[in-house]
């Protein structure tokens, strides 16, 4: 059968019951029996397909079978394709000439039809921030239509339970307007028969979903959005190349870690005994967890450098060939929700150690006292 074309078109009331647009009553009543025969739901084991193709045949009978109904329907159909009203078959001929005459006219040297080639899929997946830095080989998991095994396509096991479309006569399409356009024919779906015994398996459909894991190489420092393709990765073709799997990157940001250029930056809070004495504290990494010696006396704001647990920068056949620094910034974590005794507790020690343990916050108050004010020179 030919390919079909993209556009679907409904059927007239006439071509839904068989018979010519100047049809009798008569004829019109002994279309709609020997219809309802073939598509009623009871006589076809209650198929959805069948119940559908017998409410259409009846709605049109409904409407024939009223003479006014019927009048303002031809009306309708004399605006909307007035060559179905012509009766006279040498006017359909003529324009089907016509129109084979203008189409080899048109018609362009077109390249050998080549063989088939799979569609290509696209998917979105996560990717941790570890592997985006380091790279590496994830599996993704591509999800595709395949041919139903059962019936191998055709959409049915049991062909001869499906009657040949008696409105397009097993073409699957109509000649519409007057321009007799190849539409596809809305009462078979274009496919000529119709499906009364549909595939178990698929719906009638002939594909199902199908799904394969396919390995994928994850470059160094990989982007945010990032299209990396596998080469037949795709949904397969019979007789033909598999189509190519195209998976968009969605980095899942770091719970502790950002990139600063070949660096990597990690905040990480210290408690005020911790700064007083020093501490070892863990520092998250991209291959995992660094003890951090952090000397007594250490001031909020202090950044500490660890080199070789950054980015890769170049690679060499046997590896990165360096890797930027980790950069651990610390900072304090103040105690909250204390008791009014806790906090008197506090002050009683600041008082006895005096201002002058605090040097930062005395030469920071003296410089401020030292500028100049809106009022003038402080005295």
């Amino acid at each position: 059968m030919p390919t079909q074309p993209h556009e679907t078109h409904t059927p007239d009331h006439y071509r839904l019951l068989g018979v010519a647009p100047r049809a009798t009553d008569a004829q019109i009543k002994a279309a709609y029996r020997k219809l309802s025969r073939i598509y009623h739901p009871d006589a076809q084991g209650g198929s959805p397909v069948a119940e559908n193709c017998f409410k259409q045949v009846a709605g049109a009978y409904a409407e024939l079978a009223d003479p006014a109904r019927r009048l303002n329907y031809d009306r309708m159909l004399m605006l909307r394709d007035p060559i179905r009203l012509v009766d006279d078959p040498r006017a359909e001929r003529a324009l089907d000439v016509l129109d084979t005459v203008v189409t080899r006219l048109r018609k362009r040297q077109t390249a050998l039809p080549s063989a088939g080639h799979g569609r290509d899929l696209r998917v979105e997946h996560p990717l941790p921030f570890a592997k985006a830095m380091l790279g590496g080989i994830v599996t993704v998991r591509a999800e595709f239509a395949t041919t139903c095994t059962p019936c191998h396509g055709a959409g049915t096991s049991e062909p001869e339970r499906n009657p040949v479309c008696h409105v397009c006569q097993g073409q699957g399409t109509l000649k519409t307007g007057l321009r007799r356009q190849d539409m596809r024919c809305a009462f078979c779906s274009g496919r000529g028969l119709l499906l009364l015994a549909p595939c178990k398996g698929c719906g009638g459909s002939g594909q199902v979903a199908a799904h394969q894991d396919v390995d994928v190489h994850v470059p160094m420092r990989c982007r945010d959005g990032a299209h990396l393709r596998v080469r037949g990765g795709g949904e397969a073709a019979p007789g033909g190349k598999a189509g190519d799997l195209v998976v968009v990157v969605r980095i899942q940001p770091h719970a502790f870690l950002r990139a600063d250029g070949d660096d990597l930056v990690c905040q990480v809070p210290l408690t005020w005994s911790e700064a007083l004495a020093g501490a070892r504290v863990p520092v998250p990494t991209l291959g995992g967890t660094h003890w951090l010696t952090v000397p007594p006396g250490t001031p909020p704001g202090r950044e500490f450098r660890v080199g070789g647990h950054g980015l890769p920068v170049g690679s060499s056949p046997a590896g990165p060939a360096k890797r930027g620094a980790l950069r651990v910034q610390v900072f304090m974590d103040m105690p909250s929700e204390l008791a009014p005794s806790q906090v008197a507790a506090v002050l009683a020690l600041e008082a006895q150690l005096g201002v002058q343990r605090f040097a930062r916050a005395t030469a920071y108050r003296a410089a401020v006292d030292g500028l100049d004010t809106a009022d003038g020179p402080s005295k």
